[in-house]
């Protein structure tokens, strides 16, 4: 066998993954201290290849007598058979036959003088994949079957529909059958089978003493006695007992041996908890594979070269597939059946998520994802299975447990229980406490049982509540987190729909972690308001965490939300809400450096405010095209567009406007080298600010003014005006901005001689543009790597 393997090129380890069989026991047969279990020689020969009579010279070898073997201790037979049944695998059991063979064996053949138990563990899948973890987990539980550990070890391998858990249960019992020599005995319990009912446990423990050979007359009548004497019979073996799809713990709990040398696994698509609670089973959630896994998968089933060459689709199509091995399986053999076919192809076919779960089909119901998934989402109670399918309607990735409460226009209490169900279930996963996720394979079923079962009004119904939800828990952290913004404007929202409950924020802290965890569900939500033609929504959507994407520099979603708003408005031919949204693309634009399109756009926006009579956001957006000015060091005409604004605030009385627009001119005067001039207007600013309690805007005047007296060379006064500043943008949230002001405080220390602290704040604000990706990462980059090194301190005498 070790000539075998090294010609193949094989580690030990490689012709375990192979063959199934431990890679300890390898060692040990080809160190010639163990003898070699039949089971364990048909699975060696079959992965290494032999030749047929190659493979028959391996078996006739195996069967051999081993003269090592020590003859049992005079009076086992007697103590073995004190429950009056003899131990599996002897030659003396029922069953037996004289020579060792097993009764009904083939005249002729030649028998195994070794015995064993019951093998009953189906067949392993050849192209298993991946695992590493959960097999190494399963691997250590071996360590504690052992004489003396105190209880029959137990793990619980759980999982969603179609993810592979009989798979992973057969694989590992394949792996470690040779640690059992009493027997490996496999049972599905069809704890989800909608054609029969569920096994009852001592119709298993039936078919157990059968395989363990105690003949049919032993066997008592009452389904009690069956139990115990299955458990007496298990008695001080070692014996593996593989619990197939199990529906609760009731169905096993009787079957569990007192033996502590055995060692049970359970799959079930429920997590069990009271097995894991009151039986100390080790639990084992079995997610979808990882990318890795998923591509090995393919590549295994299509043949590496063919993967590695479509690459690409090959990756596009693990992820449709929801990187489920079922689906997975199923998508291979379709595309092996047409080996010539792009496998891009089949990922443009399941890109439609409305047919993705038909092409997910071998025509055998075990072969079919939408016909397993039936299965789980058959045995919910009705109330749950009614959120699940309302669930469908939700765009993810995520749902908290409140949003799906007013999805469902139930109580939170009631949600969370239905919530729970469904996790336990495996339709559901809870990444953290309180947010619930499924993968769209589930995603795609529920939104079909929502279609097909759920009345248009009823589903209408709940995207109404879904949209409110959103809305108007983004509205009120809003008016938490920017309240003292004056780029935030409260919106003019309708009463939310029945059933709402919209999420209770206390403080701006709780409204930006919100906005934090919440983000990317928005981006989907926005999406799903303008598809359903929730126009009004959708716009709103935008307008409420606009104020979010621009302080934490959130380019990208900031315009795609603004591109959608626009869309939204434009359909509604609202002018005023067309305008806001072409503002925000300017401002958007200008943030990126694209100021053609940005001064188009703010262009746009201007003319429909001054149409429309909006004073105060024409002020604000010629302070936006002022900012675009300066961008492209048009600082003149950035002074000019300020006054204009400022003109407009002082005729309307807009203290918070006349500070942005002083600001701005002394900002853009100090641009241009007239620091002097342009000190006094930031001061006044500064009033103005404080007076309005615009935190955001002294924020950006502090910043001004430290500006102003570096380039004076005053650095000790522009040290603490930087610091200060840096307060403010910390306390209001403005991420982005915050790289600004350390990179300003950076040059400041520079230029006092404090390398050490300069180094420092730039590496803090190179940290968060890199974050962001923005632009302005590569000149804090150039300071970084211009900086000389810091001076040593002189060494001690």
């Amino acid at each position: 066998m070790r000539e075998r393997r090294l010609s193949a090129g094989w580690s030990q380890d490689e012709l375990a993954e192979r063959s199934g069989v431990s890679a300890r026991s390898i060692s040990a047969l080809e160190a010639g201290g163990r003898r070699p279990r039949m089971s364990s020689v048909v699975r060696l020969a079959g992965a290494l290849g032999l030749d047929p009579e190659t493979r028959a010279q391996w078996l006739a070898a195996a069967r051999e007598p081993d003269a090592r073997q020590v003859a049992e201790p005079e009076g086992a037979d007697r103590a073995d058979r004190a429950d009056g049944v003899g131990r599996p695998g002897r030659a003396d059991a029922p069953g037996a036959v004289p020579g060792g063979g097993p009764a009904g064996s083939p005249v002729g053949t030649t028998a195994p003088t070794a015995p064993t138990g019951p093998q009953q563990l189906p067949m392993a899948i050849r192209h298993f994949t991946g695992r590493t973890r959960e097999l190494q987990l399963l691997d250590d539980l071996l360590t504690d079957v052992t004489p003396g550990c105190g209880a029959v070890v137990i793990s619980a391998i759980a999982g969603t529909a179609g993810v592979g858990k009989t798979t992973l249960a057969v694989h590992f019992g394949h792996r470690v059958a040779d640690r059992f020599p009493d027997g490996q005995l496999f049972a599905n319990l069809r704890g989800f089978d909608p054609a029969r009912a569920p096994v009852d446990a001592a119709d298993v423990a039936r078919g157990f003493l059968e395989a363990l050979g105690v003949p049919a007359l032993r066997v008592p009548a009452d389904p009690d006695g069956q139990l115990a004497l299955l458990r007496s019979r298990l008695a001080g073996t070692r014996t593996l007992i593989v619990l197939d799809n199990v529906r609760e713990a009731e169905q096993v709990r009787p079957l569990l041996p007192g033996s502590n040398t055995c060692l049970v696994v359970v799959t079930s698509r429920n997590r069990l908890p009271g097995l894991v609670a009151l039986d100390g089973a080790v639990p084992l959630a079995l997610d979808v594979l990882s990318p890795a896994e998923a591509r090995e998968l393919l590549a295994r089933r299509l043949g590496a070269a063919t993967v590695a060459e479509q690459q690409e689709a090959a990756d596009e199509l693990t992820e449709l597939c929801a990187r489920l091995p079922l689906a997975l399986n199923i998508a291979a053999a379709r595309a092996a059946e047409h080996p010539g076919t792009p496998l891009e192809v089949w990922a443009r076919e399941l890109r439609d998520s409305r047919a993705r779960l038909d092409l997910l089909s071998a025509g055998d119901s075990h072969a079919d994802v939408r016909v397993v998934l039936s299965w789980s989402y058959r045995a919910l109670t009705p109330r749950a299975a009614r959120l699940f399918r309302l669930l469908g309607l939700h765009p993810g990735p995520s749902v908290s447990t409140a949003a799906a409460a007013s999805l469902a226009g139930r109580p939170m209490p009631e949600t969370r229980a239905l919530l729970e169900e469904l996790h336990r279930a495996h339709l559901i996963t809870a990444p953290e406490r309180d947010r619930y996720t499924f993968h769209d394979l589930l995603r795609a079923y529920a939104a079909e049982q929502a279609a097909a079962l759920e009345p248009p009004q009823g589903q209408a119904a709940a995207t109404l509540r879904m949209l409110d939800h959103y809305l108007h828990t983004a509205h009120r952290a809003a008016s938490l987190a920017y309240a003292d913004d004056v780029s935030w404007q409260s919106l003019d929202l309708a009463e939310p729909a029945a059933g709402v409950a919209a999420e209770e924020l206390a403080d701006r802290r709780e409204a930006l972690d919100w906005y934090r965890e919440e983000q990317p569900v928005l981006e989907r939500i926005v999406d799903a308001a303008h598809r359903t033609g929730a126009d009004v929504h959708a716009w709103q959507l935008v307008g409420a965490q606009v104020p979010y994407l621009l302080k934490s520099g959130l380019w990208q979603q900031w315009q795609r939300a603004s591109e959608t708003a626009l869309a939204a408005a434009e359909r509604t031919g609202d002018l005023g809400h067309q305008a806001h949204a072409h503002r925000w693309l300017g401002q958007v634009h200008r943030s990126q450096g694209r100021q053609p399109e940005a001064q188009r756009e703010l262009r746009l926006a201007l003319g429909l405010f001054e149409a429309l009579g909006d004073r105060p956001r024409e002020g604000r957006t010629r302070l936006d095209l002022a900012i675009a000015h300066g961008e492209e060091h048009c600082d003149a005409e950035a002074v000019a567009e300020s006054r204009r604004a400022l003109e407009l605030f002082e005729a309307i009385g807009d203290p918070s406007g006349q500070a942005l627009a002083l600001n701005s001119i002394g900002w853009y005067l100090a641009q241009q080298g007239e620091l002097r001039e342009a000190l006094p207007h930031c001061r006044r600013a500064l009033e103005l600010a404080r007076d309005a309690g615009n935190l955001p805007g002294q924020s950006s005047i502090w910043d001004s003014i430290g500006f102003i007296h570096h380039r004076l060379g005053e650095y000790h006064e522009a040290l603490p005006a930087y610091h200060e500043s840096l307060r403010l943008r910390v306390a209001v949230g403005d991420y982005f901005l915050q790289a600004d002001i350390h990179t300003h405080l950076g040059d400041t220390h520079l230029a006092l001689g404090d390398v050490e602290s300069a180094r420092a704040a730039w590496v803090r604000s190179l940290a968060i543009l890199e974050d962001l990706q923005h632009r302005d990462a590569d000149a804090v980059r150039a300071r970084l790597n211009r900086c000389p090194p810091a001076p040593q301190p002189p060494r001690s005498a």
